[in-house]
């Protein structure tokens, strides 16, 4: 029965323990009860401590636990941080370091040194100095020359005559009036020997006969030396005598002409075909002649490279130099695509200045002279290709002629043989026609 009330007690009594009133309840239960009671009493204090203790416990590992997870998740930030901010560094050196290529390049194309400047002028060929004009045309020779060149030149509106000798005589006459000024010369002792023929002087004397005036420019005997550069200006000596012995190299006798009226009959016709196909293979003969010429005349279209040239401090003093002793009207006419290719290579290998710049130039700026380097190479090497594609074309018109001096000849004779007829203006025959 005792037992039965334990339990009993225990959950009548558990609301005042907790009350704080515990000690207040006098017990008028046997001793069995009280022994109870302070056993529950002891229970619940231990399970409390118990509790408290569990609780305190998993609050200190959570607390661990939050702190070793901040302490990871701080380190790995401070380890991307890190890393950004490495990268973000060398992504700066190497912005840096790109900047510091642009400007060196830019710095050097405004320059000679540093950049191609014959890319801004011309490659040569396609422009004519002084006009597109025949050669008699604004040049200030005697009258019997520039008749003798019209009479040779196919775009000349003038009939060749039908004597060559008409021809001769003209170039010998203007020939004698304009370049046999040295009286000390073969030339010059003959065309003295002339009655009433007048010999003016000329600080070009003998350029029409001279290769020098095509490969070194019209030169002063006594004062020779080489110019890369001729002046386009018309009427005026140095472009008479080059035009003198461009002429001179392109035939300047012309071939036997017709009159008017013997153009309409069946050989006038035939005669016109034969001197279209003698025109078109001297046209191609005096080809070479003629782009040499083009070459080495002045040239505006090289203002803008010049301009780049004299600008630059690495060869600003090398070029005005050159171009004051070489030709001093360069500031107006330009100078020939020949000259800009002669000063883009000694502008580096000729000139000091050029030494010294590299000497201290740093690896950057060493490395932009590079492709401006390549490029005119490349520019160079197109050139020889053309040059070598036209020397192609030259050597096959060469073997065209030796063909026809052999076999043409042979050729003429069987067919004028076969067809015992002679060529009709209409290029037909007559219905019944006898052939003899």
């Amino acid at each position: 029965m005792k037992k039965n009330l334990i339990p009993t007690a225990l959950v009548l009594l558990a609301p005042l323990i907790w009350s704080g009133q515990a000690n207040a309840i006098k017990c008028t239960l046997s001793q069995d009860c009280v022994i109870a009671i302070d056993r529950a009493k002891s229970s619940i204090n231990s399970n409390i401590d118990q509790m408290d203790s569990n609780i305190a416990r998993e609050v200190d590992k959570a607390r661990v636990d939050i702190i070793n997870a901040l302490g990871r998740q701080t380190s790995s930030l401070s380890g991307q941080t890190a890393q950004a901010v490495e990268t973000q560094t060398r992504h700066a050196e190497e912005v840096v370091k790109a900047n510091r290529k642009i400007d060196a390049i830019r710095n050097r194309s405004q320059t000679g040194c540093g950049s191609a400047a014959s890319g801004q002028g011309p490659i040569g060929g396609g422009y004519k100095p002084g006009g597109s004009e025949r050669d008699s045309a604004n040049s200030s020779v005697p009258p019997r020359l520039k008749k003798a060149w019209d009479q040779s030149d196919p775009n000349a509106p003038i009939l060749p005559p039908a004597d060559t000798n008409v021809s001769r005589v003209d170039l010998g006459v203007g020939s004698c009036q304009g370049f046999a000024g040295d009286p000390n010369s073969m030339r010059g002792q003959l065309c003295r020997s002339v009655q009433g023929l007048q010999i003016k002087s000329n600080k070009y004397a003998d350029a029409d006969i001279r290769a020098e005036t095509l490969f070194d420019g019209p030169q002063e005997k006594g004062a020779e030396e080489l110019k890369l550069t001729v002046t386009s200006q018309p009427n005026t000596p140095e472009r008479d005598a080059r035009k003198a012995i461009v002429q001179q190299y392109s035939d300047p006798i012309s071939p036997p002409g017709i009159s008017a009226s013997a153009a309409s009959t069946s050989e006038g016709v035939a005669y016109i075909g034969a001197l279209s196909s003698y025109n078109a293979i001297a046209s191609l003969s005096s080809k070479p002649t003629r782009d040499w010429d083009l070459m080495t005349s002045a040239s505006r279209s090289t203002l803008g490279a010049l301009d780049v040239l004299v600008n630059d401090q690495t060869t600003s003093k090398f070029v005005t130099e050159h171009l004051k002793e070489s030709f001093p009207n360069w500031s107006s006419e330009g100078i020939s695509p020949v000259e800009l290719m002669f000063l883009e290579v000694e502008k580096r290998v000729g000139n000091p200045d050029w030494f010294t710049y590299m000497a201290g130039a740093d690896d950057v700026q060493k490395a932009a002279e590079v492709p401006y380097i390549l490029a005119y190479q490349s520019r160079m090497l197109f050139q020889q290709l053309q040059e070598t594609r036209r020397l192609n074309v030259l050597l096959g018109q060469l073997l065209m002629l030796q063909a026809k001096e052999v076999m043409l000849p042979e050729l003429t004779d069987l067919a004028r043989r076969a067809n015992r007829l002679p060529a009709r203006f209409d290029n037909e025959r007559e219905p019944n026609s006898n052939q003899d």
